[in-house]
């Protein structure tokens, strides 16, 4: 069993690497007391990240009360063992705090809140990164 705490850091590793890969300067932050994960440099303005990273295609955890409408949300399905051992790339969904809110993305089950693998799984998500300022 692979704990939280590595897909977390490995969705954060990704988003950066990412990021980077398409022309941002990104820093990364660390620590659990953080309020945003990566900040990526974009023209005129930098750009504030929180990535989000799961290995099933259940619900990302995410809070209606901690979403900031000023932040990109990248969920990440890091893909389960067999597809990783089978080197399935991982998959990305970027989302905006403002889309979060008036798409009212966040579901709320007994108790706990989250946004589905199956809400984000379309093409107004799935590797999105045209929403994001150009670098």
């Amino acid at each position: 069993m692979i704990s939280k705490n590595t897909s977390h850091l490995a969705g954060e590793f990704l988003v950066a690497g990412e990021l980077s890969r398409r022309g941002y300067p990104v820093s990364i932050t660390m620590g659990n007391a953080k309020s945003v994960d990566i900040y990526a440099s974009a023209r005129e303005r930098v750009i504030k990240v929180d990535a989000k990273a799961g290995r099933r295609k259940g619900n990302w955890p995410i809070a209606k009360n901690s979403v900031n409408e000023d932040v990109y949300y990248i969920f990440v399905y890091l893909q389960d063992q067999n597809k990783i051992k089978n080197n399935i790339a991982p998959e990305y969904f970027v989302v905006s705090g403002k889309e979060i809110f008036s798409k009212n993305l966040v579901e709320t089950w007994k108790t706990r809140q989250g946004i589905r693998y199956s809400t984000l799984n379309t093409n107004n998500y799935k590797e999105r990164w045209d929403k994001l300022p150009s670098p």
